[in-house]
This record gives C-alpha cells, structure tokens and sequence, in this order.
C-alpha cells in the first residue's frame, strides 16, 4: 500500500482527466473537431533539436533577443537561431533535468530531477555556477532584483542569489496528499514574488528575505475525496496593473489585489494549463479543453468556444488576429481573437502538445511548436 500512495501522490493533468471520468477503465479515444478551414497555415521548417519531453516536467521553450532555448529530460540544453534554425550552442548536463530553460539577463537557468539548480552563460551554454536543493524542480525559475526563484517538488520555494547561487532565504508549506505533478512558476514584479500554491492558497512573498506579505485563498478544497478536493494552482500567475491574476484547477479565475491581497473578482472555471493576459481581455484554457475569453476588468465573459472540449489544451498564445493553442491530439489550434471563432486546426504529430507555443513576433514573424518527442515546428498564417 505504501508504494500505491507513494505513485498516486503527484499526478499528471491528463491522468486526472481519466480518473474524473464516470466510472470508465478505458481511456476514451480523442475528439476530432470538425472546421471550415479558413486562413492557411505555412509550416515553414521542422526539425529534432531536443530529445522527448516528459509529461509534468517544466520545458517550455523559450524565446528572447532572435534565439530560442531549448532543454530535454535527458540533460541536453540548446540554443538556436530564431530565423534560421540554425545550431548557436549546445551543452550537455550530466543528469536528467525537469525544469527550464529560464533566460534572464546574461543567464539560463535549468534544473535536474535531484534538486540541481544551474546557471548557464547565456552567449555559449557553460556552466557558471551550481546549487543543491531539496528535491526536483518542477517549476521554471524567475528572477527578480538578483534573486532566481526556484520551486521544489516537496513544497520549498527558494531565494538564490543570481550571481553565485548562495542560498539566501528559504520558503516553505505543506502539499497536500494528492497533488498535480505540475507545479506552477512563481510570479515576480519589482520586490515581490506571488506563489501559487497545491491547496488553492496564493501567497505573496517579500524577494529580499522570503518573509509573507500577504496570503489569499483563492479556491477553497470542497468534496468526499482527496481527487474532489484538489485546487492546485498549476498554472503561473500574472501581474499586470496592480492586480495578480491566477487560476486553480477544479477552482476559480480571480483577480486579487497585489497591495492587499484583497479579492477584485472570481469567476468559477477550471485549468491547469493557464491563460493569456491580453490588452483588456484574458483568453484562458480551461481543464475540459473549452477556451474563454474573459474581460480582465470583472471577470465577465466576452465569449466561451466549445469545439475542443475532451481535449487537453496548452497555455494561449496571441499571434496577430489569433489565439493559438496545442492539444493532446498533436493539432495547433488557431481562433480568432475577436470572438473566439475556430479558424483553421493544423496536424503537426502523432504525440501530444504539451508546451506553450513560442511567438517570435507577434505580427510578422512565427509560432514555433514543439511535441513530446522534441519535434520542434515553425508556423506561420498566409
């Protein structure tokens, strides 16, 4: 019994999905929405830059001055040139990694499955420093006035000084029996930091000391069973405007204020994968595959499609007129910002789309795609 607890402690989103469904011991097979095709999508290059990309470890590629990096679970990190797709720099770690990469400033930050925290030379990929932590991290780090934020698997949230990696302050709560494996990246704005935690609890955090300036409730546990009362808060926060926006899963999308820590308003609706703040709207990804467009200043609905639910969506993205999302059936979605119409479903793979799309330019550049084999493909709209 002990080794069951152990594997049902953490749990992918896509396995929650399956244990949530009525009674049923198979999987059911993956909706195949059906679109008038409407714009024409380019698929510019494609190509196998990373190795496969496990479910519930933080790979997000990510994009930053015409480069985009890359990281795989076996210990790879890479740069490549945006335009071309061409080789910048690639370096080898010597044990399997679960989160990054995160650029900031002249760094990249990765991490391992065994707490190892590393800083990379942003122009060549070598090593600069390395910290031990308490267990994998499975969020992708932030920094913010010198400080890296690091988040472990086991609850501890750490303040790493960004030029040597000395420990400076510590963070830490208790996770509930039954979690999501996901974990989501800390938010940061100036002095502050804002976590989301596993039991629906966002807390504010001083960056200096790591000392509690506020904690808020967003989602409260409800339900007979430790599956029914699970309200991670999986996907990052956003601040933007004096407000941090987040979202729990099996919860709400609320709007709290960053002075007080005082709620704004909610909206009852479920994610994991997060959601775009965009101008005045917030274009989210719910946990039934339905996306929402949802007005940032009270949380009033602009517009809700219905035509992906069953399936398991990847965080928004905006690309020109479009709000582009991956599902699990290895499509890239595109809908129309405006209100929400599905424009057009590209097939790209065989395997889920599990990461957040990369746009290189919101008007004319790419939306760059990458499934869980590590196949990374470039788009663009005609």
């Amino acid at each position: 019994m002990a080794r069951l607890r152990t594997i049902k402690q953490a749990l992918l989103p896509g396995a929650v999905l399956v244990a949530l469904s009525a009674g049923c011991s198979l999987q059911k097979p993956l909706p195949e929405p059906q679109v008038e095709e409407k714009i024409d999508v380019e698929v510019v290059r494609s190509s196998w830059p990373v190795g496969r990309l496990e479910a519930g470890l933080a790979f997000d590629p990510y994009y930053a001055d015409g480069q985009i990096y890359l990281a795989d679970g076996r210990g790879w990190v890479k740069s490549i040139e945006a335009e071309q797709a061409s080789k910048r720099w690639l370096r080898k770690l010597d044990k399997p990694l679960s989160a990054g990469p995160k650029v900031a400033g002249e760094k990249v930050f990765v991490a391992d499955r065994k707490g190892g925290f590393y800083a990379l030379d942003r122009e060549d990929g070598e090593p600069l420093w390395e910290a031990q932590l308490s267990s994998e991290i499975l969020a992708e780090p932030r920094m913010t006035r010198g400080v890296v934020i690091a988040r472990a698997g086991n609850g501890r949230l750490y303040g790493l000084d960004a030029e040597s990696g000395e420990r400076l302050w510590m963070f830490e709560r208790s996770v509930p029996p039954l979690t999501l494996r996901q974990r989501s990246a800390p938010a940061v704005s100036g002095s502050s930091v804002v976590v989301g935690l596993e039991g629906g609890r966002l807390v504010a955090l001083d960056v200096t000391d790591g000392s509690v300036r506020w904690e808020h409730t967003l989602s409260e546990p409800r339900g007979r069973t430790e599956l029914e009362r699970m309200r991670d808060i999986a996907a990052e926060p956003v601040i933007d405007r004096g407000a941090v926006y987040a979202v729990a899963y099996q919860g709400e999308l609320a709007a709290v204020r960053m002075a007080t820590g005082s709620s704004q308003w909610s909206r009852s609706v479920s994610s994991f994968s997060g959601f775009l703040l965009d101008n005045e709207e917030i274009y989210l990804a719910g946990t039934d595959g339905r996306v929402w467009s949802f007005d940032r200043r009270n949380g009033a609905t602009a517009w809700r499609q219905d035509k992906l639910e069953g399936l398991s969506l990847t965080r928004p993205v905006a690309y020109g007129d479009y709000l582009v999302v991956g599902d699990n059936a290895g499509y890239v979605n595109w809908l129309r910002l405006r209100d929400g119409e599905l424009m057009a479903r590209t097939r790209l793979s065989s395997v889920p789309i599990e990461r957040t799309p990369v746009v290189t330019s919101a008007e004319d550049g790419l939306v760059w795609v990458i499934d869980s084999r590590g196949r990374i493909t470039a788009l663009r709209v005609d």
